[in-house]
């Protein structure tokens, strides 16, 4: 069985606060042959719902190590803490409840508040809360730089890992595999560290982070009642001038690079319009877009059209790389450079190791 590792190290400094507190856990899996120079570097990215502790990204954490002589990385990025469900949430309208309750009702709840919750799991009907969240610009859902920055900090931090040991590895094949944001975020890591990636597996990325503009609804069943949860993100207010910047479109416009891009779309999705997605996607050199319609659902690596596929994670990677196509060299990043978009300007600096990004907000 592969060998597991996790490790926490001192995060890149907050880019909205300067501060330098933060750590970052970083889970990776080394074959249980070990390394060799034909051993690639694979990074996983949830999206919502999903993190580095999830059962399915556990097992293939392990599992691809071997089946695949990769050794398999995962972040807890910044800010996933937000992209979960909500432990704690408030009513929407409070006065909701003079509708669900008779007159006794209400009376026992003002006696006992605690028995509200139970009270309303009695009743079979949608109840819509907000989702009462701690977040601040310490960390926050940022949905984009911040959490692209940790993924990109995870893989070179274990590449430094794996030379400090003198470990020989293959730097030819280095693959990321996301689902939804996640998928996006490997986009925007790959656009921040041009060519970061020789393989690039995206399911269902959106084009740019739906809920930079929209707050997320997320339904939750409590016995008959059906809890209809509203998160309002911070990020909405703090990134509001910059969301062009982080549209796929924008951030691919002038790149010129060699990463080999499959991006899987289902034809029903409600967040991705697909039109779209595949335009944008047949602009990006070194890309194949797959648009999977209803008849193609074999309930094996996908089991719907709509969004995320209800893929099988593990199939659709099998699937995938019977795609890729082998690299021959990867070039070699600048150790310095400057990205320059319409409502950011961005030094990157890798001479020291690992990288350090300076934003500069216009």
């Amino acid at each position: 069985m592969s060998e597991q590792h996790s490790i926490n190290i001192t995060a890149h400094h907050n880019i909205y606060t300067g501060s330098s507190s933060r750590e970052l856990r970083i889970d990776f899996s080394t074959p249980q042959n070990g390394v060799n120079e034909r051993t690639g570097l694979l990074i996983f990215v949830p999206g919502f719902g999903g993190n580095i502790d999830s059962n399915v990204y556990t097992k293939m954490r392990k599992v691809f190590a071997d089946k695949y002589n990769m050794v398999t990385i995962q972040c807890n990025y910044f800010g996933s803490v937000f992209m979960q469900s909500a432990d704690h949430f408030n009513l929407k309208d409070a006065q909701v409840l003079k509708t669900i309750f008779t007159e006794k009702e209400l009376k026992e709840i003002s006696k006992d508040s605690s028995s509200l919750l139970n009270k309303l799991s009695e009743k079979k009907i949608v109840l819509p809360v907000v989702a009462n969240m701690d977040e601040s610009l310490e960390e926050f859902n940022d949905m984009s730089y911040m959490q692209a920055i940790d993924i990109i900090t995870a893989v070179e931090a274990v590449k430094v890992i794996l030379h400090d040991n003198k470990l020989l590895f293959n730097s030819n094949r280095i693959i990321g595999y996301g689902h939804s944001h996640g998928a996006y975020l490997l986009h925007l890591s790959n656009r921040l560290v041009p060519n970061l990636f020789s393989f690039l597996v995206d399911n269902s990325a959106w084009i740019e982070p739906v809920y930079l503009s929209n707050n997320r609804i997320l339904y939750q069943n409590l016995y008959n009642l059906t809890l209809s949860i509203e998160f309002d993100y911070l990020v909405k207010k703090i990134l509001e001038k910059n969301k062009q910047d982080l549209n796929l479109e924008t951030l691919y416009g002038n790149f010129h690079g060699t990463t080999q891009i499959l991006s899987f779309q289902g034809d029903k999705d409600n967040l991705v319009n697909h039109f779209e997605k595949k335009r944008v996607l047949e602009n990006i050199q070194n890309s194949k877009f797959i648009l999977v319609k209803e008849q193609d659902v074999d309930n094996i690596k996908y089991n719907s059209n709509s969004h995320g596929l209800d893929a099988d994670f593990l199939e659709l990677f099998s699937f995938a790389l019977k795609l890729e196509i082998p690299s021959k060299k990867v070039i070699e990043k600048d150790m310095k450079y400057i990205l320059n978009f319409e409502s950011v300007i961005i030094e990157v600096d890798f001479t020291n190791g690992l990288p350090l990004f300076n934003f500069n907000f216009k």
